[in-house]
């Protein structure tokens, strides 16, 4: 028998649920960030963590991937870059990849050879049949647009939110709208040194 292989999501959000500010950035988030946790790096090593376990990334959007594929293959060729962003790189870079999108075309994908389009009417379709092909677990991390969708169809089976000590005061909420899901806390975490505290829940069907 086939066992699926889980969806997990892992998005950061900051006490008042923001997901980015109204300029679709973080940077304005961390202005009054306190100058104890400064430096710490607890969110790269979990979500590191998590893409060592990772069979599959699921990506979004032509302008957010590219941007992702551009920088952490900067970070991959930094030297200045910690040790666990450059291993962050490497992984993410060497995995295999999906990106939704319907203006994304092979050239731009030509410097990603393990990186693969899939139209957004296809998006559905294709992440029921990686559910029950190749190894590893599904991946996605931040992508909200994409990762919102894909719960109300039922495909996501873990979230993973790690609470900054920021307050946005204004910006993009992380859920869009109410999904059809109940929740089931499966674990709680937090990390001193960066004041980070997860939350990961088990997504259940609500009902």
């Amino acid at each position: 028998m086939t066992t699926a292989r889980p969806l997990i999501v892992c998005n950061f959000v900051t006490v008042d649920g923001r997901y980015e500010d109204d300029d679709h950035d973080i940077a304005s988030f961390f202005e009054f960030h306190h100058p104890d946790y400064d430096g710490a790096d607890s969110f790269d090593h979990y979500t590191l963590s998590l893409l060592e376990e990772a069979g599959t990334l699921l990506l979004a959007g032509k302008r957010s991937s590219l941007g992702n594929l551009s920088y952490w293959s900067g970070v991959r060729d930094n030297p200045s870059a910690t040790p666990v962003r450059r291993r962050f790189a490497e992984l993410f870079l060497a995995a295999e990849k999906f990106v939704v999108s319907d203006t994304l075309t092979a050239d731009d994908l030509a410097p990603y050879p393990s990186t693969r389009i899939v139209r957004l009417a296809d998006a559905v379709a294709e992440v029921n049949r990686l559910k029950t092909t190749g190894s590893g677990t599904i991946l996605i991390l931040l992508g909200r647009r994409q990762w919102n969708d894909l719960m109300h169809e039922g495909l996501v089976d873990e979230l993973h939110l790690v609470t900054f000590p920021l307050i946005a005061g204004t910006g993009v909420a992380l859920f869009d709208r109410r999904p059809p899901v109940a929740l089931r806390l499966l674990e709680t975490r937090t990390w001193a040194e960066s004041a980070n505290v997860l939350m990961r829940w088990r997504v259940d069907a609500a009902g």
